[in-house]
């Protein structure tokens, strides 16, 4: 069984509207939270073998935050500028590269995307993923090359606001 883990990155900054999007750093909220949540992931052995993030600074921040907290080491991480805004079947494909030793994944990205994932993945209605949410989904997929939305399951989500 193939555990993936996705993450909306932690809330970022909009005290400067000159920076462009892909550019936008954590707020203080957002720096506070990705922790929090880190720490929860470890607390409930929601350690992944690999992470994978896209390359918004927003993005890329929240993951060695988690990275950091977790234990991931370093050659276990990559940057993916395919899940900058990514829609919902491109978190499944980002996944169809990886080792097939490795069981687990964490993947940081973006709204509508995550939410859109949640949705198709869940027997019941997500609204939205907050900023720094977590969706815990698993696959029946024997490899990570079947990994598609008919074979996964969301078993949990968890934001800041709700651990």
């Amino acid at each position: 069984m193939k555990k993936i883990y996705v993450v909306r990155h932690a809330k970022s900054s909009w005290a400067d509207l000159t920076i462009v999007d892909k550019e936008r750093p954590l707020n203080s909220r957002g720096k506070r939270d990705a922790p929090v949540m880190a720490a929860w992931c470890k607390q409930h052995n929601y350690i992944p073998d690999f992470i994978i993030t896209s390359t918004a600074k927003r993005a890329k921040a929240t993951s060695k935050i988690f990275a950091k907290v977790l234990g991931v080491p370093a050659d276990s991480y990559i940057s993916d500028d395919q899940l900058y805004h990514a829609p919902a079947e491109q978190y499944m494909q980002s996944c169809y590269g990886l080792e097939e030793s490795e069981n687990s994944v964490m993947l940081f990205g973006h709204n509508p995307g995550i939410t859109y994932l949640a949705n198709e993945v869940s027997q019941k209605y997500i609204e939205n993923v907050a900023t720094c949410g977590i969706l815990i989904i698993e696959s029946s997929a024997p490899n990570w090359q079947e990994l598609a939305m008919d074979n996964c399951n969301l078993i949990s989500y968890k934001a800041p606001k709700l651990i």
